[in-house]
């Protein structure tokens, strides 16, 4: 008798707690905090490893405060909560699926028409009013609504966190340099400040005179003269640059999967030069790193953000309503779709102030007295596109910096001899002001990579590489170096490492 009272009991405890449940379901709109969470985690998930979970924890809470803020604003209309959530629910997920939603309709040939913004954001416009009507009128379905919805991201993020598991389970014991060699310090060794100059898209000699031909020896030679070792037959071991980099400053080849052209893999190259075997290496000799490049890392960000394509949390929200506009509005200023000239000459300049201030960076930190050895990485977008300079530096008109890269690609070597002399006179000013004999590291990230000019795909990865030393010893630096053992040659010989250096090769990003 016992045993069937307690039986009843529990049956009788679960059959309320189902109900209340059930009533719950109904009635809560939980589905309103949940769309974020499940966006963010969903974005997160498929980026794994490439953004930082503290990042995309802030971005979730920021978008559910949004979303409040919004259903708070929609309760004055309809002085009903779920009403007013259902209503914030559907901005929101407008704003997170713009992109996808535009995209679909501009690959399906019978709607491609309506993924136009003349034809989208009207239609848009009028789909909304109907919602905030039809909210208005009706009451009937409202709880079936809510629960339907509640019980729609509760799956949905039930299984993306699944996805997550595996994922992450996946990485556990993989990523670049997982079998990397213990890097020992050395302590009695000298601790030259070291400058890395990348000169962005920058070709090498025997691609300069075999596409352009254009021969490059007088400014190899004035390099020369200071002191430099110039790298004749130097190669880059990808022709993208976050993939480049990421291998020069790992000084390992990436994972096989994810060193191959994918907007997720993009993501990966950039965690991997933020937390890059280099950077360990000379955070550990002591060194104080000054970061002016386009990357962020810990603790000092990017000195410009997005100039190859998202990262970090943009990588989540480079597809919603706010991103997308932003990014075509910005694209058609910069294309003369739209009529402003203000700012499509502010857009146009961008990339001038960017490497000006770079200059001046490096050339104040250069004679800047600090208590501890320097590590400067300067990352200058020349003589990438826009050329804004001819050979004997008259800045070109804004209109020729607004054309397309195929139609300015001749001037490329105008811009690439005004980049020669920038280069020279930071070397002096390097040299000149530094309190101890510095090492610098001349070097590009790729070569000239342009399908107008039809050459072979080789001469991508024929690069700029030249190397001070301030005792001018280059044993350790042959002239088939390729960027993948660059530092690792020179930890060798400044550091009395006894790294290996690795097989040559290269990977096509662009096939």
């Amino acid at each position: 008798m016992t045993d069937n009272l307690k039986r009843m009991s529990l049956f009788k405890s679960f059959r309320s707690f189902c109900l209340r449940s059930g009533h719950f379901i109904k009635t809560f709109p939980a589905f309103l905090p949940l769309l974020p969470v499940f966006f963010v985690l969903h974005g997160f998930t498929a980026n794994y490893s490439s953004v930082p979970f503290d990042d995309a924890a802030m971005l979730t809470l920021s978008y559910i405060a949004i979303a409040l803020l919004i259903g708070g604003i929609s309760w004055f209309f309809y002085r009903n909560v779920i009403k007013a959530c259902i209503l914030s629910f559907c901005t929101m997920a407008y704003h997170f699926f713009f992109g996808n939603i535009q995209d679909v309709l501009k690959n399906f040939s019978p709607l491609a028409s309506f993924s136009q913004y003349r034809f989208l954001l009207p239609i848009s416009a009028l789909l909304f009013l109907a919602i905030m009507i039809l909210l208005g009128k009706r009451s009937r379905g409202i709880q079936k609504l809510t629960a339907y919805l509640n019980i729609l991201l509760l799956l949905l993020i039930a299984a993306d966190t699944g996805w997550l598991i595996t994922k992450a389970a996946r990485y556990k014991h993989r990523g670049a340099g997982t079998n990397f060699p213990t890097l020992p310090v050395c302590d009695t060794c000298r601790k030259p400040d070291i400058y890395l100059l990348l000169f962005d898209q920058y070709a090498g000699h025997t691609a300069l005179k075999n596409v352009f031909n254009f021969d490059n020896s007088a400014f190899e030679n004035e390099l020369s003269k200071r002191g430099f070792h110039v790298v004749k037959n130097s190669r880059s071991n990808y022709n993208l640059t976050p993939f480049s980099m990421a291998s020069l400053l790992e000084m390992n080849y990436l994972d096989p999967e994810m060193g191959v052209k994918k907007h997720l893999n993009v993501g990966y190259s950039y965690r991997t030069i933020q937390n890059s075997r280099a950077m360990k290496f000379l955070a550990a000799h002591d060194y104080h790193f000054y970061n002016y490049s386009v990357f962020d890392f810990p603790g000092q960000s990017a000195h410009r953000y997005a100039m190859f394509f998202p990262y970090g949390t943009k990588l989540i929200t480079s597809s919603t309503f706010i991103s997308r506009i932003t990014r075509d509005i910005r694209s058609g200023i910069a294309e003369g779709k739209l009529d402003f000239k203000a700012a499509q000459i502010k857009i146009a300049y961008e990339g001038l102030h960017f490497n000006n201030d770079i200059f001046q960076l490096t050339k104040n930190i250069a004679g800047t007295k600090t208590g501890k050895p320097k590590f400067v990485y300067a990352h200058f977008m020349m003589p990438h596109f826009p050329y804004y300079y001819d050979s004997k530096g008259h800045q070109v008109p804004v209109e020729k910096l607004l054309k397309s890269r195929t139609e300015n690609a001749e001037d490329y070597i105008g811009y690439l001899q005004y980049c020669n002399t920038k280069i020279l006179e930071l070397a002096d000013s390097i040299l000149a002001t530094s309190p101890e004999p510095p090492v610098i590291m001349l070097l590009s990230d790729h070569g000239f990579r342009h399908p107008g000019k039809n050459a072979d795909r080789k001469y991508d990865f024929l690069n700029l590489n030249a190397l001070y030393l301030p005792d001018k010893n280059y044993t350790h630096f042959s002239d088939n170096l390729t960027n993948v053992n660059h530092f690792r040659s020179l930890f060798n010989y400044c550091f009395n490492q006894r790294f290996p250096l690795l097989k040559d090769s290269t990977t096509d990003l662009w096939d």
